[in-house]
């Protein structure tokens, strides 16, 4: 199936990864619309089934019914494993289980593979792949060992060991989905929890290939150019947010009563879930509006390029921020002693100015088709805009309260976060032929 899907040279790697999430997303909403996998065995209407598997394969976390209430084991096991495939993405899954059999991958194949990871070596496909499920199924296996030291003595062995292989895919893949209903809420004091969810979140938003860099660290003393970007970005935005939540935060009442490291460990979180996990150790509708519009910026920047994590990625920023400050003292722009591409600067201002331009579209439909209660404002609908296009999954609440046009929007939000906007374009972008012509260049004033 795979060798007849990709021999067909009308279908780009961009439409096949594009065309994999649709198809997968609809068949896992066809499993979670049967009766069998919820607890009152009544069913679900589609496009709610639809709306939780999107935002399961897309890694998201929002939805529109109570994920403990309203499935029972077998609707978990659904969600969990569309987190999975989503979190890893479908085309590493399919082409391992391929090479496995002893069957040949073709050239196409192995570059959907890579366009799906944003990785463009070609060479060591295989060598990548293998690396890939070995170190997520390590860490997923460590973060769920930890974690049923907490939930084991509170649920059980089974329901234990169960919260904690889901919670730890789930904070790998930067899901966000918990089966306590109101997410960590209630494990905000547990150090265990929240530093074990803490850490797989920041693994997962890492990248792949960071994290390969930094296991081979000790033997070979080099980090790649791209590992030194990400990790110096994800330092900065990690610290820098977690003294803004810290000082945006302090004396509101909402981590008072803890004790100071109880509420640093909080304040770290606050910084890091945006970033792309959408897990929650407070109640977001008593953020200051401060803390709100930090968490609008930090799921907008999202994690980084061959991640787990959605959002613009902390590459582009760097890029956009260089450039612009490079523009302005007319020089070429430099990190760590190396220029940026051209066609790079360009890829982060599409990303930049169409993400911006997709937020302000929804954001205006939703706004007209919305209710939005009392006691809130834009924020109720950015919240959630912001999150689905990142793929975080925090909310203000108005996720169980869309209307149909709501959830179709929003759905579409996350499937383009998943995908991403570069791979969404050339998907339909039909037209393969450049342009010929030449116009002559016209002086616009800037400024």
């Amino acid at each position: 199936m795979l060798s007849r899907l990709t021999e067909r040279k009308s279908l780009s790697p961009a439409l096949i990864i594009m065309g994999g999430f649709i198809l997968i997303s609809l068949l896992g909403a066809g499993l979670l619309a049967t009766p069998w996998v919820t607890q009152s065995q009544e069913g679900t209407p589609f496009l709610d089934a639809w709306f939780t598997a999107v935002s399961a394969v897309c890694v998201t976390g929002n939805v529109t019914v109570n994920t403990l209430d309203h499935w029972n084991i077998w609707g978990w096991t659904v969600i969990l494993c569309l987190i999975e495939v989503g979190g890893l993405g479908f085309m590493t899954l399919w082409v391992t289980i391929y090479v496995f059999m002893g069957k040949r991958v073709d050239l196409k194949a192995q570059q959907v593979v890579l366009e799906s990871l944003n990785i463009s070596d070609l060479s060591q496909v295989h060598a990548l792949l293998s690396y890939i499920l070995r170190f997520a199924m390590t860490v997923q296996g460590i973060g769920a060992f930890l974690l049923a030291w907490a939930w084991v003595p509170e649920h059980g062995w089974g329901m234990g060991l169960y919260h904690a292989v889901f919670h730890s895919v789930s904070a790998f893949c930067n899901a966000g989905f918990d089966l306590f209903g109101e997410s960590l809420v209630g494990y905000q004091d547990h150090p265990l929890v929240v530093l074990t969810i803490t850490a797989l979140i920041v693994i997962g938003g890492l990248g792949f290939i960071v994290c390969r860099d930094l296991l081979a660290y000790p033997k070979n003393h080099q980090l790649l150019w791209h590992s030194k970007i990400v990790l110096s970005a994800t330092g900065l935005l990690l610290l820098g947010g977690t003294l803004l939540f810290a000082w945006t935060e302090h004396g509101t009442g909402l981590l008072d009563r803890h004790p100071a490291g109880i509420r640093w460990m909080n304040y770290l979180f606050l910084a890091v879930t945006p970033r792309t996990a959408g897990f929650a150790t407070i109640d977001y509708t008593h953020l200051s509006h401060a803390g709100i519009l930090l968490t609008l910026i930090l799921m907008f920047i999202g994690a980084s390029s061959g991640s787990t994590g959605g959002g613009l990625k902390t590459t582009t920023v760097v890029v956009l921020i260089v450039q612009a400050f490079s523009g302005v003292r007319s020089r070429g722009a430099m990190i760590f002693k190396r220029g940026i591409s051209r066609e790079a600067m360009v890829k982060a201002v599409f990303m930049f100015t169409a993400g911006m331009l997709l937020i302000s579209l929804a954001s205006f439909i939703l706004l007209s088709t919305e209710q939005i209660p009392a006691g809130f404002g834009l924020e109720y609908i950015l919240m959630e805009v912001v999150s689905c296009f990142s793929t975080v999954g925090l909310s203000l609440g108005l996720s169980a309260n869309l209307t149909a046009i709501g959830k179709v929007v929003l759905i579409v939000m996350m499937l383009i976060g998943r995908i991403g906007l570069l791979t969404v374009f050339w998907a339909i972008n039909l037209s393969r032929t450049p342009s010929k012509v030449k116009h002559p260049l016209g002086n616009l004033m800037i400024g």
